[in-house]
């Protein structure tokens, strides 16, 4: 979704990819802690982690709750921080 270079260049590029990410051995368990950390901090999305990277938290969140085998933790913060709504632009690049 992002058009810098660096996110380009780190960008998950398809929902096989994700997968792959949180079957790591180091980068799955990490997105886990991380997931849950912030869903346990106080505050707004926006206020834990600014404007641009509370739309990051939703893209992604929303990504791996479409690709996980166990969305419960994503899902938890998609409705901690956003009312349980994905992000539109990640579900569309899903179906492409």
């Amino acid at each position: 979704l992002g058009r810098s270079a660096m996110a380009q260049a780190y960008a998950i590029g398809s929902a096989d990819e994700a997968r792959g990410y949180l079957a790591h051995p180091v980068l799955g368990p990490r997105l886990l802690e991380a997931t849950q950390a912030v869903t346990a901090a106080r505050g707004s999305a926006e206020a834990i982690l600014g404007g641009i990277d509370a739309i990051k938290l939703r893209s992604s969140m929303t990504l791996f709750a479409a690709v996980a085998d166990d969305p419960t933790p994503f899902r938890a913060a998609l409705e901690r921080f956003f009312d349980g709504a994905d992000d539109p632009a990640t579900l569309a690049l899903l179906r492409k």
